[in-house]
């Protein structure tokens, strides 16, 4: 019961920061969100069933630019862990995304969630901005293959400016790699004022498929050189992967394809 109390009250927070009338200097901005759900053992269908409503709802939100929900996957076995959901999003200002959060449907999952949730992490980011985009290869993506990374990095406060030079760099070059979807670097925000963190950085990350990542990406010249220096910069890497959920009129979990199995 206190562990329930404890959570209903954390959320209550978080929607009264989101909601705050305060006037922020990023308002004229596009801001990103990055949810994660983490949902207590029995519960599992019904979180998803419950996430998935908010899913076509939010996206017809006048401020919503991307609203996409993943579910959890194990980077060695590719196993889906229904015990985890991300939800990436893109706003075109706080003030847009202060009108989502106050919105009915979403006020009654937040309602729910205490119930279904062990917890609801809810952080706010600022994109990059690089002047090169990933080539289109004339192919789209497969989405019964396609692969999602999220990278988070803790960088120690007196590399800040060389750790953020080196992980700039980074983008260019991967935005050549042919399966490359999307590879976007993210500055952490403070909630309640919307200043910069510049010692938590976060990489959203979509490619065509599991291999291509794995086999081609980790092992580019240039990413292992970053991973050499990143010991002397960073006190902590932490990389997850998701399986993106399409929705269709059915929605069903995609199976992997043996094909996408780790390399041995």
């Amino acid at each position: 019961m206190l562990r329930k109390i404890s959570l209903l009250v954390t959320l209550n927070v978080l929607m009264a920061l989101a909601v705050s009338s305060s006037v922020f200097a990023g308002d004229n901005k596009k801001l990103t969100v990055v949810a994660v759900v983490h949902v207590k053992p029995g519960f599992e269908k019904q979180v998803e069933q419950e996430l998935l409503k908010l899913v076509p709802l939010t996206r017809k939100e006048q401020g919503c630019l991307q609203y996409d929900m993943h579910v959890n996957i194990d980077l060695d076995t590719l196993k889906v862990n229904p015990k985890m959901y991300l939800f990436y999003e893109n706003w075109r200002s706080r003030e847009d995304w202060n009108i989502h959060m106050k919105m009915s449907y979403l006020k009654k999952w937040f309602d729910m969630a205490p119930e279904m949730t062990e917890k609801i992490e809810l952080t706010i980011w600022e994109m990059k901005e690089v002047n090169t985009n990933p080539t289109f290869r004339g192919v789209i993506p497969d989405p019964s293959k396609q692969f999602s990374l999220m990278a988070q990095l803790s960088i120690k406060p007196e590399f800040v400016d060389a750790a953020h030079k080196e992980m700039i760099s980074l983008i260019p070059l991967t935005h050549l790699e042919s399966g490359c979807i999307n590879y976007d670097m993210h500055v952490n925000l403070d909630m309640d004022t919307m200043t910069p963190k510049p010692t938590k950085v976060l990489f959203y990350e979509n490619w065509y498929d599991y291999k291509i990542w794995k086999t081609e990406h980790m092992k580019a010249d240039y990413l292992v050189k970053w991973f050499d220096k990143a010991p002397q910069m960073t006190d902590k890497i932490d990389l997850t992967g998701w399986q993106l959920i399409h929705f269709s009129e059915a929605y069903k979990p995609v199976q992997w394809d043996p094909l996408m199995e780790p390399s041995k």
